[in-house]
């Protein structure tokens, strides 16, 4: 190796002193509740609120189990079977949405990560379930579900694909209704460029990755959950996290080692002088 060969690994070990790490820094499961869907389960999110209108129907949250609820099936948490069920249905248009603020760890920079579980039956028509990413944490009334929304995903009853809302309007995926449940993971790009990528929850195999544009402006600082007169089958979610790339210090090399460093190329420049 050259002098020249060495001077300039030695300037990349001195360049390279931080590294970019995903890191999680909030995650929550069904694991994490007693016997009710309620309260600040996990760590790193705000608490749960909820919002009901049972108009002349029924529609309401719950904690539910694969024991007791048959048609839960693969995005159930081990080892306790369970899921946040949520149901919608009678006459009328029922509706039920459950909020949850992001605290501290709002999505703002590119590589940050959301991730979330759900699964439903059939839907009937003019009924949805689904979720929004939202700036802001609006929970005032029924309806709030998409306010500040700046990215939705979802199943519209009806239909026969999951369904995007983003900066492009309305974006059919092709991907088929399925019982099975999806694994979806939202990523920043960008402050209004995204990254979707969609799996099977029955066996995490890969279905869709897809590249589009944010709706709205501003941070991501809130997830609601909705089911809006989906009819008869419940409707299934679980599994939030959220992670961040954050900055790894690497510690500066020592005097001691710059010194050896330095030693090391003169001698090798005066070995080059001589020969």
């Amino acid at each position: 190796m050259n002098i020249k060969h060495i001077l300039t690994a030695s300037l990349l070990v001195l360049a390279f002193n931080s590294q970019a790490s995903l890191i999680t820094v909030a995650e929550d499961n069904a694991n994490n509740y007693g016997n009710q869907w309620s309260g600040n389960g996990g760590t790193g999110f705000d608490e749960w609120h909820f919002i009901s209108d049972n108009a002349s129907g029924s529609a309401g949250g719950f904690l539910a189990n694969k024991s007791t609820h048959n048609d839960l099936n693969h995005v159930a948490s081990n080892p306790s079977d369970n899921a946040w069920g949520s149901y919608a249905n009678g006459d009328g248009f029922n509706q039920f949405e459950a909020y949850r603020g992001f605290s501290g760890n709002s999505l703002t920079q590119s590589g940050d990560t959301f991730n979330v579980s759900f699964e439903h039956g059939g839907i009937t028509q003019g009924g949805s379930v689904g979720f929004v990413l939202r700036n802001q944490n609006i929970h005032n009334s029924i309806g709030d579900y998409n306010q500040q929304s700046r990215f939705e995903f979802g199943f519209i009853g009806g239909g026969q694909h999951y369904s995007i809302f983003d900066g492009q309007g309305v974006i059919d995926t092709g991907i088929n209704y399925t019982d099975a449940g999806l694994n979806i993971t939202f990523s920043l790009l960008s402050a209004d460029l995204y990254q979707l990528d969609i799996f099977n929850a029955f066996d995490n195999s890969f279905i869709q990755s897809r590249n589009g544009s944010l709706m709205g402006s501003g941070n991501i600082d809130s997830v609601s959950l909705y089911n809006r007169d989906a009819g008869n089958d419940n409707a299934y979610f679980n599994s939030l996290s959220i992670q961040t790339n954050q900055s790894v210090s690497v510690p500066e090399p020592s005097s001691y080692l710059l010194m050896l460093i330095a030693f090391g190329l003169l001698s090798l420049s005066k070995r080059s002088k001589q020969s």
